[in-house]
């Protein structure tokens, strides 16, 4: 992969939803659905932080991550969905790099505290627990890798989460197995890479 600028600019939730990877980037078998979609919206939001990352649960973070509220200033995130199997997008944007290094950071020291904890999904509950490591430098921005695996409803899960901040941007890619392994074909770090090309692109454009 080669190098990329740090991303700059902001854009809209709405702006950032068209950067986020098309059906045709995921393989078959694969399907990105209207209703999955998440963004913030047309306008920059400058709203209090409503989850706070050194005091947020463990739930509350699995439940919440994709969603507003962490202090973005944008975001917006999408679901590829499979039988059993995913793979996730989602771009959170702050007013500040030094916002965006420190919301991957702070992820970072949730998992420390996050080994063993309870979640539900739908009324489903299960258990799960956090590990977090390096990731490979994408775009020679360095990343963090979020492995959350458990059970949900007696069903083994895994989801293998890359994140990676760039400038204002951080950038998140996973591949999600519930009853079965993890989908491979796309790799985190490719979904990520994309990312960054397109929210570049964006930005130029904007």
């Amino acid at each position: 992969m080669s190098a990329l600028p740090a991303a700059s600019g902001q854009l809209t939730g709405t702006e950032l939803a068209s950067v986020l990877l098309p059906q045709a980037s995921f393989p078959a078998g694969f399907t990105l659905s209207p209703a999955s979609e998440i963004n913030s919206g047309d306008s920059l939001s400058t709203g209090p932080v409503t989850y706070d990352l050194s005091s947020i649960s463990c739930a509350t973070f699995v439940q919440q991550l994709g969603n507003t509220g962490f202090g973005e200033t944008a975001m917006a995130s999408d679901s590829a969905a499979g039988q059993g199997q995913a793979y996730d997008q989602v771009i959170y944007q702050f007013a500040t790099a030094s916002a965006a290094s420190d919301f991957v950071a702070g992820i970072s020291a949730l998992a420390s505290r996050c080994h063993s904890f309870t979640a539900s999904d739908n009324g489903t509950s299960g258990t799960f627990s956090f590990k977090a490591s390096a990731g490979p430098a994408v775009g020679g921005h360095p990343s963090l890798e979020l492995v959350q695996s458990g059970t949900l409803g007696g069903s083994p899960l895994v989801l293998d989460t890359l994140f990676s901040a760039s400038g204002v941007d951080v950038f998140g890619g996973a591949m999600v197995g519930l009853g079965v392994s993890a989908p491979t074909s796309v790799a985190p770090e490719t979904i990520v890479y994309y990312l960054m090309k397109r929210q570049q692109a964006a930005a130029v454009l904007g």
